[in-house]
């Protein structure tokens, strides 16, 4: 019984005050602010608005060098047009240096064959003026080469005789009759007379033709 007996005047053990008091503690949660706690929140805190701000700028960045690329791509291709349309005038100055060179060559083989052709133009001008001047004398010249010829001598001669002939006729039957009395025989006898000289013109006139060595058989000289 004495083991059982608890003596309540004795004081308590401060040890075993401390013991019970952290016992009742554990069981009772801490709701003060612990320093280390705000630090290691805060930095959490600061991560994240850093990753959150980091997306954001990324997402802003990307948006950014998206449009520099859409900039750069239209820049890149109006360059490449430009590329392209400067061959292109490069490959049209080319032909139209060659066309143009082709021209020039044809003018110039146009202008040399213009110039021949007026050098000809000429000349024929000049043919038809001396042609021209030449038939403007000829007829004077034909009229004094026949007179100067023996057949015109012929031809005056037989002209002037047919119609003295016709005259003296015409005289005869005026004679006959105007006056009846008067005796137109020697009339008759100068007609037979001048009769006889054209026979004798003409057979000489035949005679000289046939000693010609240069008249055919029709009377036409073979020099023509």
């Amino acid at each position: 019984m004495e083991d059982d007996h608890i003596d309540l005047t004795r004081g308590a053990d401060p040890t075993h005050a401390d013991d019970d008091h952290t016992a009742r503690d554990s069981h009772v949660p801490d709701l003060r602010f612990s320093p280390t706690h705000a630090r290691r929140d805060m930095e959490v805190m600061r991560n994240c608005v850093i990753s959150h701000m980091s997306e954001g700028l990324s997402r802003r960045k990307i948006k950014d060098i998206e449009k520099v690329l859409a900039v750069y791509n239209r820049k890149d291709s109006l360059v490449k047009a430009c590329k392209r349309m400067v061959t292109d005038l490069e490959v049209v100055e080319d032909e139209k240096s060659k066309e143009i060179h082709h021209l020039k060559k044809k003018n110039s083989s146009l202008r040399k064959s213009c110039e021949a052709s007026e050098a000809r133009v000429k000349e024929r001008e000049y043919e038809i003026d001396n042609l021209r001047s030449a038939l403007a004398r000829a007829q004077h010249d034909a009229v004094e080469s026949y007179k100067a010829s023996s057949e015109y001598k012929q031809d005056l001669y037989a002209y002037g005789a047919e119609f003295m002939s016709a005259s003296i006729l015409l005289t005869k039957e005026w004679i006959s009759t105007e006056h009846p009395g008067v005796n137109p025989q020697g009339f008759d006898r100068f007609l037979a007379r001048r009769r006889d000289l054209e026979q004798a013109a003409e057979q000489d006139g035949a005679d000289d033709q046939a000693d010609d060595p240069l008249q055919d058989e029709d009377g036409a000289s073979q020099l023509d």
